[in-house]
């Protein structure tokens, strides 16, 4: 029986690890900058970058902390994260700006200096980085806060990711893209500046569930956002400005909704829409583009609303091949051909001016104040959060109701300081035009939570089988005693 016994100690020790307990304590590095040097660490181990990375197998594991001390961080080699859970990277977290911790490295065309692979629990914090981009594949449950990415190709690069934060950063003077989306799932993206890019300034194809909140995007060589096939992206409180193509081009894209954003100077279009289903522009302003205002090819359900558009090189809004697209108490002026140009449509080309409608928008860099009386569908108001360098800490519950009763619930945790947003209902009005609700339904806790929780099951099932197959053949060779090593 003792064997059974131990067994028994064994499988009980392989499910509490498997349903994530953690075991290990934490491994505090403190890193030496190559300049100045001669620095003086308050603890031990204290290396450089570069010789952390040298000895990786070592230092860059689960449960790891890199403590940077102020200075230049110079690395020749690439920092890899692989497989591994829980690591930080950690600056300057009480500094607002200008971090004094600097990572900087040589601007490799098709490579990261910082990547990682596979991982869960990702902390990066209070650090600037000089041509050194940031590469997460594969990873689950990553912060970006208060860093700084200058120079490199693209600063960021998420692929295959779920559960990332990105909150108070910037992104800057990229040869390419500053922060590219492919395939990920829940990103949060907010208090955030991008300037300078020689492409795009965010860049999401085949992603879902983004919030974009508080971003801006400056002087952009193409696109300031580009969606591709993307699903429930929200841009809230954000402003592009100064882009070479379209201010935001949104293709095959579904629930896609601008609330509260300024779209401006623009070489082609302000905002288009192209392929695209379930779009709503709300409380927006499209200003100075050098083509249309917005616009609207080959999509279905479409809704302009309580939104301004000024100064087009041609028509302010063009709808063509489209359906139920919809343009309701919006100014159109100062534009260079027509205000609306309506083609191979099936709506009037008027502008709609419902009795009920209230637009109080309440335009602000910041959101100190919900949005109150819309006409929907519109976002959800970006509640409290507040500009670059303060954090949420309340949380509260917020309803927007409407004149004609359409409800958006979102609740805040007071536990992320950059809380994400997520509709739990939106109830469509058929007065406006929409047949179907824009929904950003957190399904992926489901399923996870279905998922797990089978899994658990299942693992318990095989261990009790095990467990059963080794007393039963312990039973029929008729020992009656046996030792175990396995715990002394």
């Amino acid at each position: 029986m003792s064997i059974t016994i131990c067994t028994l100690w064994l499988c009980l020790i392989l499910l509490v690890s498997s349903t994530g307990a953690a075991t290990g304590s934490q491994q505090v590095n403190y890193v030496t900058p190559t300049s100045p040097a001669g620095i003086s660490c308050p603890g031990q181990p204290c290396l450089t970058l570069d010789q952390y990375i040298t000895s990786s197998s070592t230092y860059i594991i689960s449960n790891s902390v890199f403590k940077l001390l102020p200075g230049i961080h110079h690395i020749t080699r690439s920092f890899v994260a692989r497989n591994i859970e829980c690591i930080t990277l950690e600056g300057d977290i009480e500094r607002k700006s200008n971090p004094q911790v600097q990572i900087s490295g040589s601007r490799y065309l098709w490579r990261y200096l910082l990547q990682f692979i596979d991982t869960v629990d990702v902390y990066i914090s209070g650090i600037e980085q000089k041509n050194v981009g940031i590469s997460l594949e594969g990873t689950e449950n990553v912060t970006l806060h208060r860093v700084v990415v200058d120079g490199p190709i693209t600063a960021v690069s998420l692929l295959n990711t779920i559960d990332t934060n990105i909150s108070c950063c910037s992104l800057k003077n990229t040869g390419w893209t500053a922060l590219t989306l492919r395939n990920t799932y829940n990103t949060s993206i907010s208090n955030t500046t991008v300037n300078n890019t020689g492409w795009n300034g965010f860049n999401l194809c085949n992603s879902s569930k983004t919030d974009i909140l508080h971003t801006l995007l400056n002087s952009t060589g193409w696109h300031g956002i580009e969606l591709r096939q993307t699903n429930s992206t929200l841009i809230s409180y954000s402003t592009v400005n100064s882009t070479g193509w379209n201010g935001i081009e949104i293709q095959q894209a579904n629930s896609t909704v601008i609330y509260n954003s300024t779209v401006k100077n623009t070489g082609w279009n302000g905002i288009e829409i192209r392929q695209a289903n379930f779009t709503v522009i709300s409380c927006s302003t499209v200003k100075s583009t050098g083509w249309y205002g917005i616009e609207i090819f080959n999509s279905s359900q479409t809704t302009v609303t309580c939104s301004l558009v000024d100064e087009t090189g041609w028509s302010g809004i063009e709808i063509s091949n489209s359906t139920q697209a919809r343009v309701i108490g919006t100014n159109i002026t100062n534009v260079g051909w027509s205000r609306l140009d309506c083609r191979y449509t099936d709506m009037p080309c008027t502008v709609e001016k419902p009795p009920n409608l209230n637009c109080n928008c309440n335009n602000k860099d910041t959101c100190s104040s919900e949005p109150q009386n819309l006409l929907p569908p519109q976002a959800p108001g970006s509640g409290d959060e507040t500009f670059i360098d303060d954090i949420v800490t309340d949380s509260k519950q917020v309803n927007i109701t409407t004149p004609t009763s359409s409800v958006y619930e979102r609740s805040q945790s007071s536990t992320n300081p950059t809380p994400m947003m997520s509709v739990i209902q939106v109830t469509p009005v058929p007065s406006v035009g929409i047949s179907s609700p824009i929904n950003y339904l957190s399904h992926r806790n489901v399923i996870l939570g279905v998922s797990g929780s089978v899994a658990t099951v299942m693992l318990a099932f095989i261990i009790v089988a095990i467990v059963a197959w080794i007393y039963r053949k312990n039973r029929n060779k008729g020992k009656s005693k046996s030792t175990c090593h396995l715990f002394v």
